[in-house]
Protein backbone atom coordinates (compact mmCIF):
# COMPACT_ATOMS: atom_id res chain seq x y z
CA UNK A 1 0.00 0.00 0.00
CA UNK A 2 1.15 3.53 -0.78
CA UNK A 3 1.03 7.04 0.65
CA UNK A 4 0.49 9.56 -2.12
CA UNK A 5 0.50 13.32 -2.59
CA UNK A 6 -2.45 15.67 -3.00
CA UNK A 7 -1.32 16.35 -6.56
CA UNK A 8 -1.39 12.66 -7.48
CA UNK A 9 -4.97 12.24 -6.25
CA UNK A 10 -6.20 15.42 -7.95
CA UNK A 11 -4.48 14.56 -11.22
CA UNK A 12 -6.09 11.10 -11.20
CA UNK A 13 -9.50 12.61 -10.42
CA UNK A 14 -9.12 15.03 -13.34
CA UNK A 15 -8.33 12.11 -15.64
CA UNK A 16 -11.61 10.39 -14.68
CA UNK A 17 -13.83 13.33 -15.61
CA UNK A 18 -15.86 12.30 -18.65
CA UNK A 19 -14.59 8.70 -18.59
CA UNK A 20 -17.10 5.82 -18.37
CA UNK A 21 -15.77 2.31 -19.00
CA UNK A 22 -19.12 0.51 -18.73
CA UNK A 23 -22.14 2.42 -20.04
CA UNK A 24 -24.63 -0.10 -18.66
CA UNK A 25 -23.36 -0.46 -15.09
CA UNK A 26 -21.75 1.75 -12.47
CA UNK A 27 -17.96 1.38 -12.78
CA UNK A 28 -17.43 2.55 -9.21
CA UNK A 29 -19.94 0.26 -7.53
CA UNK A 30 -18.92 -2.66 -9.73
CA UNK A 31 -15.42 -2.13 -8.32
CA UNK A 32 -16.80 -1.72 -4.79
CA UNK A 33 -18.39 -5.13 -5.12
CA UNK A 34 -21.24 -4.96 -2.60
CA UNK A 35 -24.12 -2.92 -3.99
CA UNK A 36 -26.53 -3.65 -6.82
CA UNK A 37 -27.10 -1.03 -9.52
CA UNK A 38 -30.48 -0.16 -7.98
CA UNK A 39 -28.93 1.51 -4.91
CA UNK A 40 -25.82 2.95 -6.52
CA UNK A 41 -27.28 6.46 -6.53
CA UNK A 42 -27.19 6.48 -2.73
CA UNK A 43 -23.66 5.19 -2.27
CA UNK A 44 -21.58 6.08 -5.32
CA UNK A 45 -20.24 9.46 -4.15
CA UNK A 46 -18.47 7.96 -1.13
CA UNK A 47 -17.47 4.78 -2.96
CA UNK A 48 -16.06 7.05 -5.69
CA UNK A 49 -13.57 8.54 -3.24
CA UNK A 50 -12.53 5.00 -2.24
CA UNK A 51 -12.19 4.21 -5.95
CA UNK A 52 -9.79 7.14 -6.43
CA UNK A 53 -7.45 6.05 -3.65
CA UNK A 54 -7.64 2.38 -4.65
CA UNK A 55 -6.40 3.22 -8.17
CA UNK A 56 -3.30 4.67 -6.51
CA UNK A 57 -2.99 1.61 -4.23
CA UNK A 58 -3.54 3.99 -1.30
CA UNK A 59 -6.72 2.84 0.44
CA UNK A 60 -4.62 2.63 3.61
CA UNK A 61 -4.92 6.44 3.71
CA UNK A 62 -8.66 6.14 4.45
CA UNK A 63 -9.11 5.61 8.22
CA UNK A 64 -11.40 2.68 8.96
CA UNK A 65 -10.99 1.33 5.44
CA UNK A 66 -13.29 1.16 2.46
CA UNK A 67 -16.82 2.50 2.97
CA UNK A 68 -19.72 3.71 0.83
CA UNK A 69 -21.45 5.61 3.65
CA UNK A 70 -20.68 9.31 4.16
CA UNK A 71 -21.60 9.24 7.85
CA UNK A 72 -19.32 6.28 8.50
CA UNK A 73 -16.55 8.05 6.59
CA UNK A 74 -16.94 11.12 8.81
CA UNK A 75 -16.88 9.10 12.05
CA UNK A 76 -13.84 7.11 10.93
CA UNK A 77 -11.89 10.28 10.12
CA UNK A 78 -13.03 11.85 13.40
CA UNK A 79 -11.81 8.82 15.39
CA UNK A 80 -8.46 9.13 13.62
CA UNK A 81 -8.21 12.85 14.49
CA UNK A 82 -8.50 13.81 10.82
CA UNK A 83 -11.96 15.43 10.62
CA UNK A 84 -11.95 19.22 10.36
CA UNK A 85 -14.52 21.98 10.55
CA UNK A 86 -15.92 23.72 7.42
CA UNK A 87 -13.79 26.82 7.99
CA UNK A 88 -10.64 24.66 7.84
CA UNK A 89 -11.21 23.30 4.32
CA UNK A 90 -8.10 22.65 2.21
CA UNK A 91 -7.24 21.40 -1.25
CA UNK A 92 -7.13 17.60 -1.14
CA UNK A 93 -9.82 17.24 1.53
CA UNK A 94 -12.71 14.85 1.04
CA UNK A 95 -15.41 17.38 1.84
CA UNK A 96 -18.76 16.24 3.21
CA UNK A 97 -21.79 18.33 2.32
CA UNK A 98 -25.10 18.81 4.08
CA UNK A 99 -27.99 19.64 1.77
CA UNK A 100 -30.61 19.71 4.51
CA UNK A 101 -28.67 21.68 7.10
CA UNK A 102 -30.03 19.40 9.83
CA UNK A 103 -27.82 17.99 12.58
CA UNK A 104 -26.35 14.60 11.79
CA UNK A 105 -27.59 11.48 13.56
CA UNK A 106 -24.07 10.03 13.68
CA UNK A 107 -22.68 9.78 17.22
CA UNK A 108 -20.58 11.47 18.57
CA UNK A 109 -20.62 14.04 15.77
CA UNK A 110 -24.24 14.94 16.55
CA UNK A 111 -23.05 16.24 19.93
CA UNK A 112 -20.39 18.42 18.32
CA UNK A 113 -22.62 20.45 16.03
CA UNK A 114 -21.91 18.69 12.75
CA UNK A 115 -24.65 18.80 10.11
CA UNK A 116 -25.87 15.81 8.10
CA UNK A 117 -23.41 14.04 5.81
CA UNK A 118 -25.25 13.82 2.50
CA UNK A 119 -22.52 13.87 -0.15
CA UNK A 120 -18.73 13.87 -0.53
CA UNK A 121 -16.32 15.21 -3.17
CA UNK A 122 -12.59 15.92 -3.54
CA UNK A 123 -11.55 19.58 -3.18
CA UNK A 124 -9.28 20.92 -5.93
CA UNK A 125 -9.56 24.70 -5.29
CA UNK A 126 -10.62 26.81 -2.30
CA UNK A 127 -12.08 30.29 -2.65
CA UNK A 128 -13.49 32.78 -0.17
CA UNK A 129 -17.10 31.65 -0.54
CA UNK A 130 -16.93 28.64 -2.86
CA UNK A 131 -14.83 25.56 -3.47
CA UNK A 132 -14.09 23.68 -6.69
CA UNK A 133 -14.47 19.91 -6.50
CA UNK A 134 -14.44 16.66 -8.43
CA UNK A 135 -16.84 13.88 -7.51
CA UNK A 136 -19.41 11.42 -8.76
CA UNK A 137 -23.12 10.83 -8.16
CA UNK A 138 -23.77 14.49 -8.81
CA UNK A 139 -26.00 14.69 -11.85
CA UNK A 140 -24.19 12.82 -14.61
CA UNK A 141 -25.79 10.41 -17.05
CA UNK A 142 -24.74 7.66 -14.65
CA UNK A 143 -23.97 7.94 -10.94
CA UNK A 144 -20.31 7.06 -11.56
CA UNK A 145 -19.71 10.00 -13.93
CA UNK A 146 -16.98 12.15 -12.34
CA UNK A 147 -17.65 15.86 -12.81
CA UNK A 148 -16.25 19.24 -11.82
CA UNK A 149 -18.49 21.21 -9.48
CA UNK A 150 -18.43 24.62 -7.81
CA UNK A 151 -19.95 24.37 -4.33
CA UNK A 152 -20.86 26.91 -1.68
CA UNK A 153 -18.73 26.73 1.45
CA UNK A 154 -21.94 27.21 3.43
CA UNK A 155 -22.97 23.64 2.54
CA UNK A 156 -19.82 22.04 3.98
CA UNK A 157 -20.49 19.82 6.99
CA UNK A 158 -16.97 18.51 7.59
CA UNK A 159 -13.58 17.97 5.96
CA UNK A 160 -11.93 14.54 5.92
CA UNK A 161 -8.18 15.01 5.50
CA UNK A 162 -6.04 12.02 4.45
CA UNK A 163 -2.43 12.08 5.63
CA UNK A 164 -0.86 12.87 2.29
CA UNK A 165 2.81 12.54 1.46
CA UNK A 166 4.27 16.03 1.12
CA UNK A 167 6.25 17.05 -1.95
CA UNK A 168 6.59 20.78 -1.33
CA UNK A 169 10.40 20.74 -1.60
CA UNK A 170 10.20 19.12 -5.05
CA UNK A 171 7.57 21.61 -6.20
CA UNK A 172 9.73 24.49 -4.95
CA UNK A 173 12.68 23.12 -6.92
CA UNK A 174 10.56 23.00 -10.06
CA UNK A 175 9.13 26.48 -9.48
CA UNK A 176 12.62 27.93 -8.94
CA UNK A 177 13.85 26.34 -12.18
CA UNK A 178 10.83 27.61 -14.16
CA UNK A 179 11.46 31.14 -12.89
CA UNK A 180 15.12 30.92 -13.87
CA UNK A 181 14.69 29.20 -17.26
CA UNK A 182 11.50 30.86 -18.49
CA UNK A 183 10.97 33.93 -16.27
CA UNK A 184 7.65 32.42 -15.11
CA UNK A 185 7.25 34.80 -12.17
CA UNK A 186 5.95 32.06 -9.87
CA UNK A 187 5.74 32.43 -6.12
CA UNK A 188 8.02 29.67 -4.81
CA UNK A 189 5.52 28.29 -2.30
CA UNK A 190 5.71 24.52 -2.89
CA UNK A 191 2.08 24.37 -3.99
CA UNK A 192 1.34 22.70 -7.32
CA UNK A 193 -1.53 24.81 -8.56
CA UNK A 194 -2.83 26.04 -11.90
CA UNK A 195 -0.12 28.70 -12.31
CA UNK A 196 2.72 26.21 -11.88
CA UNK A 197 1.05 23.75 -14.27
CA UNK A 198 0.58 26.54 -16.84
CA UNK A 199 4.25 27.50 -16.44
CA UNK A 200 5.28 23.91 -17.17
CA UNK A 201 3.09 23.87 -20.28
CA UNK A 202 4.70 27.15 -21.37
CA UNK A 203 8.09 25.53 -20.84
CA UNK A 204 6.99 22.60 -22.98
CA UNK A 205 5.76 24.93 -25.73
CA UNK A 206 9.02 26.91 -25.60
CA UNK A 207 11.14 23.77 -25.97
CA UNK A 208 8.98 22.45 -28.83
CA UNK A 209 9.45 25.77 -30.61
CA UNK A 210 13.22 25.74 -30.05
CA UNK A 211 13.89 22.12 -30.96
CA UNK A 212 11.27 21.49 -33.64
CA UNK A 213 10.20 24.94 -34.88
CA UNK A 214 6.65 24.12 -33.76
CA UNK A 215 5.57 27.79 -33.98
CA UNK A 216 3.31 27.43 -30.96
CA UNK A 217 1.83 30.36 -29.06
CA UNK A 218 3.46 30.15 -25.63
CA UNK A 219 0.29 30.62 -23.60
CA UNK A 220 0.28 27.78 -21.08
CA UNK A 221 -2.76 26.14 -22.67
CA UNK A 222 -2.33 22.55 -23.82
CA UNK A 223 -4.55 22.67 -26.90
CA UNK A 224 -4.75 20.68 -30.12
CA UNK A 225 -1.73 22.41 -31.70
CA UNK A 226 0.46 21.76 -28.68
CA UNK A 227 -0.62 18.13 -28.53
CA UNK A 228 0.11 17.70 -32.24
CA UNK A 229 3.60 19.17 -31.77
CA UNK A 230 4.60 16.86 -28.88
CA UNK A 231 7.46 14.50 -29.74
CA UNK A 232 8.22 11.20 -28.05
CA UNK A 233 11.08 11.17 -25.56
CA UNK A 234 12.41 8.14 -23.73
CA UNK A 235 15.45 6.68 -22.02
CA UNK A 236 18.65 8.38 -23.14
CA UNK A 237 17.08 11.74 -23.98
CA UNK A 238 18.44 14.87 -22.28
CA UNK A 239 17.89 18.61 -22.09
CA UNK A 240 15.18 21.04 -21.03
CA UNK A 241 12.44 19.04 -22.75
CA UNK A 242 13.25 16.22 -20.32
CA UNK A 243 13.39 18.72 -17.45
CA UNK A 244 9.83 19.82 -18.24
CA UNK A 245 8.71 16.19 -18.10
CA UNK A 246 10.56 15.68 -14.82
CA UNK A 247 8.97 18.86 -13.49
CA UNK A 248 5.45 17.56 -14.14
CA UNK A 249 6.26 14.23 -12.51
CA UNK A 250 8.05 15.74 -9.49
CA UNK A 251 5.10 18.05 -8.82
CA UNK A 252 2.89 14.95 -8.72
CA UNK A 253 5.15 13.26 -6.18
CA UNK A 254 7.15 10.94 -8.44
CA UNK A 255 10.88 10.37 -7.91
CA UNK A 256 12.66 11.13 -11.18
CA UNK A 257 16.11 11.12 -9.60
CA UNK A 258 16.19 14.90 -9.65
CA UNK A 259 15.58 17.77 -12.04
CA UNK A 260 18.69 17.06 -14.10
CA UNK A 261 17.35 16.84 -17.65
CA UNK A 262 18.55 13.24 -18.02
CA UNK A 263 15.98 10.60 -18.98
CA UNK A 264 17.56 7.87 -16.90
CA UNK A 265 16.41 4.84 -14.92
CA UNK A 266 14.39 6.74 -12.30
CA UNK A 267 12.67 9.00 -14.83
CA UNK A 268 11.76 5.95 -16.90
CA UNK A 269 10.39 4.22 -13.80
CA UNK A 270 8.36 7.33 -12.90
CA UNK A 271 6.89 7.58 -16.39
CA UNK A 272 5.88 3.92 -16.31
CA UNK A 273 4.35 4.28 -12.84
CA UNK A 274 2.39 7.34 -13.96
CA UNK A 275 1.21 5.60 -17.13
CA UNK A 276 0.04 2.59 -15.12
CA UNK A 277 -1.92 4.79 -12.71
CA UNK A 278 -3.66 6.62 -15.57
CA UNK A 279 -4.42 3.46 -17.55
CA UNK A 280 -2.11 4.46 -20.42
CA UNK A 281 0.17 2.15 -22.39
CA UNK A 282 3.03 1.40 -19.98
CA UNK A 283 6.06 1.78 -22.25
CA UNK A 284 8.16 4.42 -20.50
CA UNK A 285 7.89 6.68 -23.53
CA UNK A 286 6.58 10.19 -22.87
CA UNK A 287 4.56 11.14 -25.91
CA UNK A 288 1.24 12.74 -26.76
CA UNK A 289 -0.90 10.62 -24.43
CA UNK A 290 1.41 11.05 -21.43
CA UNK A 291 1.90 14.80 -21.86
CA UNK A 292 -1.84 15.28 -22.44
CA UNK A 293 -2.61 13.55 -19.14
CA UNK A 294 0.08 15.51 -17.29
CA UNK A 295 -1.30 18.80 -18.65
CA UNK A 296 -4.95 18.30 -17.61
Amino acid sequence: MAVVTVSQVINLARSLVGVDTDRTHCDVMKWYGTFADGVNAEACCCAGMMYLFSKLNALNMIPGGKTANCGTLAVNFYNAGQLYKPSQVRVGDLVLFSWSGNTTSMYPLNTLGYKSFDHVELVIEVGSSTIRTIGCNNGGAECDDFQYKTRSRSNISGCCRPKYRTNSSSVKEVQTWLNSAYKSGLIVDGIYGDLTKAALIMGLQTELNKAYNAKLVVDGVFGTKTRAAVRNISSGAHGNYVKVLQGFLMCLGYDTGGLDGIFGVKTTSSVKSYQKTLGLVVDGIAGKATFTALSR
